[in-house]
């Protein structure tokens, strides 16, 4: 079974498998926390309300603890269709 071949966003390093409308769909809602800190930044400068201030601390420290287990855990990417190996998975 062959593999598609993947696309990448022309914004990001996203890839997606262009046939797949899902894919896309998926690869576009990869990019929804850049989007976010975005909207927090507008929304601090015009109201500058510090519960706005402290939703976006609160992202900010989400994505930095992200960031520090993403390197501590090191776990290898799986494999394609690895999925499908594990008989959990099967039908």
């Amino acid at each position: 079974m062959d593999d598609p071949p993947l696309t990448s966003l022309s914004l990001t390093h996203v890839y997606y498998n262009p046939a797949d409308p899902l894919s896309q769909l998926s690869a576009f809602l990869a990019l929804v926390p850049q989007a976010l800190m975005i909207v927090y930044v507008a929304l601090i400068w015009s109201t500058r309300e510090i519960e706005i201030l402290l939703m976006f601390a609160g992202q900010l420290g989400c994505e930095e603890l992200n960031w520090v287990l993403k390197r501590l855990i090191k776990e290898e990417r799986p494999s394609r269709g690895s999925y499908i190996q594990n008989t959990a998975m099967r039908e």
